[in-house]
């Protein structure tokens, strides 16, 4: 999911801005990876480029799965039971 992330973002910001491919591959990884690296292109972006970098930085900070469980809707499970156990304190 975030190779997929990574090289569509990266690829759509070369297009949108006419930027070397290499360097908007690196500016993408920095935001999936939250890293803060950055080859000083960000500033220079335009405002749909730098909502796609805004988008890979949140997700790769929440994280894919949790984007994904948090969407589904919930589901009682009836195979699982929680443990019942009486603890003895003192």
């Amino acid at each position: 999911m975030y190779i997929t992330l990574f090289l569509f973002g990266g690829m759509a910001i070369s297009r949108l801005e006419n930027l070397p491919i290499m360097a908007c591959l690196y500016e993408c990884a920095s935001a999936v990876g939250t890293v803060g690296l950055s080859l000083g292109i960000t500033p220079e972006l335009g405002t749909v480029s730098k909502g796609i970098l805004i988008a890979l930085m949140y997700i790769g900070r929440v994280g894919g799965l949790t984007l994904i469980f948090a969407t589904l809707p919930a589901t009682k499970n009836t195979l699982s039971r929680l443990p019942i156990e009486k603890i003895s304190v003192g």
